[in-house]
């Protein structure tokens, strides 16, 4: 995984990335300075909104609100799902961890955890600029980044999520036990490999009288003892088998976009 326990630094790169990219140069330096001597304070977080006091030229500071589109009950839901039932995301949620994968997992079930550009934010300021965005909405952003990369649990909530609702269907998940189609043949032992027995043992007379073993295959002398390993799969990148934690949404891409077609269906024959 790409972030460690309890602070997310990519949430504030990516929120910091957007102001930059999209936001007036003159304007967006000035934000940061605010930011970056104290000038933000209050800055609070709930459901589509995040709010912050900035302390410019006069006596009063200037009030900014950051809003941004929620997820509903059905998307949350979904999400819950994806990432209850997949217990590596699980424990890093419930551990205050952040990974840098779960944004992948939102983009494959067709949801947005963070803004793309200013676009896909509201922003408000009780000042008299009218810039894109204003200096005390830059600055608002920047301290909201760093708000929610130390908190990232933070960023749920923006989303529409109560963040105890959301650990409480995690752990749900953790306790709800996977149940097999035949409980019986789950209990039961596996047959050892490569033996086949038609005569089942049933008593301890029956074992003097079982068939001997299959003899081990033996090796080719003609054929190398190289030859007779077989080499590892190979990735695409050419490096060899063994992506690790980072390809894990990757590799549970198919089974969220089936889901997310799953709840599609759902919702509209409702």
């Amino acid at each position: 995984m790409t972030a460690g326990r309890g602070r997310a630094e990519w949430v504030a790169h990516r929120l910091r990335g957007a102001v930059e990219r999209d936001g007036d140069p003159g304007r967006v330096e000035r934000g940061r300075g605010y930011a970056a001597r104290g000038a933000v304070s209050a800055v609070a977080v709930r459901p589509g909104e995040a709010t912050a006091r900035v302390q410019g030229s006069r006596a009063r500071p200037y009030r900014v609100s950051v809003i941004t589109p929620v997820l509903d009950s059905g998307e949350w839901a979904a999400l819950a799902e994806a990432l209850g039932t997949q217990p590596v995301f699980r424990a890093a949620l419930l551990a205050g961890a952040f990974p840098q994968e779960l944004e992948r997992v939102f983009g494959v079930m067709g949801l947005r955890m963070l803004p793309g550009g200013l676009d896909d934010l509201v922003l408000s300021c009780s000042c008299p600029d009218w810039g894109h965005p204003c200096k005390h909405a830059a600055a608002a952003l920047f301290a909201l980044a760093e708000t929610l990369a130390a908190d990232p649990l933070l960023l749920v909530e923006w989303l529409g999520r109560p963040r105890g609702e959301l650990l409480a269907e995690l752990r749900r998940h953790a306790r709800t036990p996977v149940l097999a189609e035949d409980p019986a043949a789950a209990c039961a032992e596996p047959d050892p490999p490569g033996v086949r027995d038609p005569h089942a043992l049933r008593g301890p007379g029956d074992f003097w009288r079982a068939p001997a073993l299959p003899e081990p295959p033996r090796p080719d002398p003609a054929r190398p003892a190289a030859d007779l390993a077989e080499p590892p799969p190979a990735a695409e990148d050419g490096t060899g088998g063994g992506g690790g934690a980072d390809d894990l949404a990757a590799l549970l891409a198919p089974l969220y976009e089936r889901m997310a077609r799953a709840r599609g269906r759902e919702r509209g024959g409702l």
